[in-house]
């Protein structure tokens, strides 16, 4: 049960016997990718990365940045995944082979290696869209953003109905 939302990034959320705090980030923010392949977390987000993230390949090209604890969660759900089945093992590869420790710098930036600059299709000196996906931070070509986005919001417009 949705209780409050505070400041614009901390949800609480009730649990059936007690209650737990999730963070969830939000908003859309842009930036540019330096010539050193960084990019600029929104300050918003900065104190639940303070203690290190997590950035891996994320689901239709983004990047994902995960704090240490929403990490370990993910990486034990994929690595509870049966490795019999191929679809798995695939995503546990991409998940895990793509995974890399990071720190933010002094300036509030993230270092981005070049197979994972490669695989979100941002060069060098790129526009970058930098959102909050609720547990996660997704990071996106402009390019790709906007063209997901659009697909988004005209999807959302016509929701009939919410199965879950």
């Amino acid at each position: 049960m949705l209780r409050s939302v505070r400041v614009c990034h901390i949800m609480e959320q009730s649990g059936s016997r007690h209650e737990r705090r999730r963070k969830v980030f939000l908003g859309e923010f842009r930036h540019t990718m330096d010539a050193k392949g960084r990019i600029v977390i929104p300050s918003r987000f900065r104190k639940e990365l303070q203690q290190g993230c997590v950035v891996t390949k994320g689901l239709d090209n983004c990047l994902q940045v995960l704090t240490k604890t929403n990490w370990l969660n993910e990486s034990e759900k994929m690595a509870s995944l049966p490795p019999t089945e191929k679809t798995s093992r695939q995503l546990r590869r991409a998940l895990f082979s793509g995974a890399i420790d990071s720190k933010l710098d002094s300036a509030g930036r993230i270092q981005i290696p070049e197979n994972l600059r490669k695989y979100s299709e941002i060069g060098i000196n790129d526009d970058v869209t930098v959102t909050g996906s609720g547990p996660v931070i997704e990071i996106w070509s402009t390019k790709v953003w906007k063209k997901i986005q659009n697909d988004a919001d005209k999807a959302f417009a016509n929701i009939n109905e919410v199965k879950g």
